[in-house]
């Protein structure tokens, strides 16, 4: 690593260094409000979680002092005492309390807890997931406008060239004056395209920076790289099966569908009696001697029934909590379908991108190849500037085709790696 940064490439001064992909998602996964907010509501969840843990397996330690500050005590003989604060009139004590065992209720809670933090956990990583592929969508859609704008301005030199040569001809008695006008005519709407592309880079600039939290129209320089890669389609059947065990939204869903048959089994010990077996030791510090023991220790086991118990509303709220679990078991097969409709979409939007992809490079071979012979034909007189005009038109249009057809196929191959469940950098 020390050699790679000493043998590093020196940028100009006050140069900025080109973004990559991966470096800009990373960046603006850093500057997302939505995956902060996600991991802020996984790192309360897994305290909740450490919470329940502690409780249920660590005692209990109370501590107690007290004296007869204005009133009757038994430590002096029931006088009446106005201020009376010595030692010997106080009582402390020290007790510590652990629950054995508690009909499952510390389990559930905990259980609860901890498919709380995992569904948290899930929705982080969803969260994560979307807005690293919404950065490298907008990664790739300003790299192509500015390829496009590259395009146009090429096409605008091209059509101004042509111009000054059909004026040439004109002035010489080669070309018409119609013929002269069409020639500014294409130029201009050259024009027009330039100042189109111009907008549309802007506008992909804006979206760009304001992911990561710079200036919306800060000048950015990109390291794409894009190639087209192996244009080989996925399986989408092998792929569903990975894609139901893993997208996080699915795993989102199965927790929550637990939480609620936990919930569930919460109301059902609402309904039941709670036996509770406990450990105290208590310690007296202070206070008259006595022949009591001290410290005391004790085992407890006790039966008793729910606080406020009247059957009717530990009913209703037992049915309450079973429809939770079938509102989740519902919420549970609608990601199952999302995930199958999602996945199949991006499969055919990829396979149409990969075939739009190889028509497109040959369709700028064929249309490259005749602008240079109507080129030629025009310069000599043998075609007029109808002609010509269609076939840089063509051209343009099959680079214009081209550079889309090559993002298109980047963006759904990574639509498709997050439809599949996979991360999408």
């Amino acid at each position: 690593m020390l050699l790679l940064f000493l043998c590093r490439p020196a940028w100009p001064q006050g140069a900025e260094a080109p973004f990559t992909v991966d470096a800009f998602i990373r960046t603006a996964l850093e500057s997302s409000p939505e995956v902060r907010q996600a991991k802020e509501a996984h790192e309360a969840a897994s305290y909740q979680w450490k919470s329940q843990l502690a409780a249920a397996a660590l005692p209990t330690l109370s501590f107690s002092l007290q004296g007869p500050f204005y009133g009757h005590s038994a430590n002096n003989g029931y006088r009446l005492n106005v201020w009376r604060m010595e030692r010997q009139d106080m009582s402390a004590s020290t007790t510590l309390n652990l629950n054995l065992f508690n009909s499952f209720q510390d389990y559930l809670k905990v259980r609860q807890s901890r498919l709380g933090r995992e569904s948290a956990a899930q929705s982080l990583r969803s969260a994560t997931q979307n807005r690293a592929y919404e950065a490298l969508k907008a990664f790739y859609d300003l790299n192509l406008k500015m390829s496009l704008q590259d395009v146009t301005s090429q096409n605008l030199a091209a059509q101004e060239e042509q111009y000054r040569l059909t004026e040439d001809l004109y002035k010489n008695g080669m070309k018409s004056l119609s013929d002269l006008l069409k020639s500014e005519t294409d130029w201009r709407s050259s024009e027009l395209r330039m100042a189109s592309a111009e907008a549309e880079t802007k506008s992909a600039l804006m979206r760009f920076n304001i992911l990561i939290d710079r200036e919306p129209l800060a000048p950015a320089r990109l390291s794409a790289g894009l190639e087209p890669g192996t244009t080989t389609l996925p399986t989408v059947s092998a792929d569903l099966a990975r894609a139901l065990a893993q997208k996080p939204e699915m795993l989102k869903a199965r927790f929550d569908l637990e939480r609620a048959q936990s919930a569930l089994d919460q109301a059902l010990q609402g309904v039941l009696p709670n036996l509770s077996l406990n450990a105290n030791l208590a310690r007296r510090d202070l206070g008259p001697g006595d022949t009591l023991p001290n410290p005391t220790y004790q085992m407890g086991l006790s039966l008793s029934m729910p606080f406020n118990y009247n059957f009717v509303s530990q009913y209703f709220s037992y049915r309450a909590a079973a429809s939770d679990k079938k509102k989740a078991a519902s919420a549970l097969a609608a990601a199952a379908r999302e995930t199958r409709n999602d996945l199949y979409s991006a499969h055919i939007a990829l396979e149409k991108a990969f075939k739009a992809y190889g028509i497109s490079v040959q369709k700028e071979t064929i249309s490259e190849k005749n602008l240079g012979i109507v080129n030629e034909r025009y310069k000599q007189g043998s075609a007029d500037v109808i002609t010509l005009a269609q076939a840089q038109l063509d051209f343009l249009n099959a680079r214009v085709e081209r550079a889309q057809a090559l993002n298109e196929a980047f963006i759904n191959r990574a639509l498709y790696r997050l439809a599949a469940g996979d991360p999408p950098w």
